[in-house]
């Protein structure tokens, strides 16, 4: 069973390559960016902006990570198809690094090389994955990689892959870049048989684009915790729509959009286990 994820991902990329800045020097990264700079908690949530080679601080975003794994989580053992993806018409210079790993720094499942033209480990102990030389450059600008993840064993419980993201425009210096943070959590699958009927949770937006309104329709399998919340692209929330336990069941809630600017938003629902976004765009 092949699954996807959708990420952004990049590293300290400064105008042909990768840059890190330690004390008063800065040394080269142009294959790829060093080991720990993916935002994971364990390595202090650096990132590229955290370790110098960037200004600023890491911008959280959301849906930059999807996923086309059943709600009902990952299944132990089984390998999936992670893919990342950049796009912004302004730029042709991009990177990665993305770890899958607990909060105490252990790597969870395996990952493997699918693409050695564009990806490679930043080390011998494949814990992080990031672009190499030829995985920078996309004229057309848009970004993308992809490498094989298998997953934990049973019992691992919810795996989080941290990405850390700058967007890059190729001026020769960190000037003017972007540095942005991202993560996707997956569930374990448990309990299901071959035979058995999975009442799974959902979440459309609808009509997508809109102009005064949206109707947010879910399904929920058990009584659970539910938090549906309004983001802008920058991942600021703009409002919060439902935080409270609900009932088995479908649900048709309409958010009115009429007192928010034009522009590209995301509703993200989020569960006791599961959390899912969808971007909604308002004309």
């Amino acid at each position: 069973m092949k699954k996807k994820l959708l990420f952004f991902a990049i590293t300290c990329l400064i105008g042909s390559g990768i840059v890190s800045v330690s004390l008063n020097s800065a040394k080269s990264y142009p294959d790829g960016a060093p080991s720990s700079v993916a935002g994971a908690p364990n390595d202090n949530n650096k990132t590229c902006a955290k370790s110098g080679c960037h200004p600023g601080t890491a911008t959280a975003i959301f849906d930059v990570i999807t996923s086309d794994v059943p709600v009902t989580g990952y299944v132990p053992g089984d390998t999936y198809t992670i893919t990342a993806t950049v796009t912004d018409p302004a730029l042709v210079k991009f990177g990665f690094e993305i770890t899958p790993q607990s909060a105490t720094g252990s790597l969870l499942g395996t990952m493997a090389l699918s693409d050695a033209v564009k990806t490679k480990f930043t080390s011998s102990s494949n814990k992080y994955i990031t672009h190499t030389t030829n995985g920078t450059s996309f004229p057309d600008h848009t970004g993308t990689w992809s490498f094989n993840w298998t997953a934990p064993a049973a019992g691992t419980g919810d795996v989080t892959f941290y990405g850390a993201f700058d967007f890059s425009n190729n001026n020769g210096g960190t000037s003017g870049d972007v540095t942005y943070s991202s993560t996707l959590t997956i569930p374990e699958a448990f309990g299901v048989g071959i035979n058995e009927v999975v009442e799974i949770n959902s979440l459309t937006v609808f009509p997508n684009p809109a102009t005064d309104h949206v109707i947010i329709t879910y399904y929920l399998k058990q009584q659970q915790p539910v938090t549906i919340s309004l983001y802008d692209i920058a991942g600021k929330r703009i409002s919060q729509l439902t935080n409270e336990t609900q009932q088995a069941g479908t649900y048709n809630i309409s958010y009115p959009l009429d007192k928010i600017e034009s522009g590209l938003y995301v509703v993200r629902l989020e569960t006791g286990k599961q959390s899912f976004s969808r971007k909604v765009v308002k004309l």
